[in-house]
């Protein structure tokens, strides 16, 4: 069976969360679109520290250890429930602005100007 190269989900809460696990093995990955009144919050949570002034463009990558982090976010708690599942899987995550999550799988065809940032591999 061939796998679905994107599978993109908008944000209900509880419901795109329930929807994932089912996905993981037929899809390379999932994007979950978030209202983008999260970004501000996500930016927060992911980089702390970072000056008031600062532009709020997120790039942030892991394993899925990283939904701990998301679901510190008020109304993104949920995330917390992939933890396992996505560990199962051997997937990576990554946040970017605008406010998406991506869930990438492993064997996934990244086009050429996407990337995934393996923070042990030091880049």
């Amino acid at each position: 069976m061939e796998k679905e190269p994107l599978i993109k989900l908008p944000w209900r809460g509880r419901e795109t969360i329930e929807s994932i696990p089912p996905l993981l093995e037929g899809a390379q990955r999932i994007e979950v679109t978030l209202p983008s009144n999260y970004n501000h919050a996500l930016f927060e949570t992911l980089h702390p520290g970072e000056p008031p002034a600062q532009l709020e463009e997120i790039d942030a990558a892991g394993g899925p250890e990283l939904l701990a982090h998301i679901a510190a976010v008020s109304g993104l708690e949920e995330f917390s429930l992939l933890t396992e599942p996505l560990t199962a899987a051997r997937a990576r995550v990554q946040v970017l602005s605008p406010a998406k999550v991506f869930i990438i799988l492993p064997g996934a065809n990244l086009k050429s100007n996407e990337r995934i940032i393996h923070p042990e591999a030091g880049e």
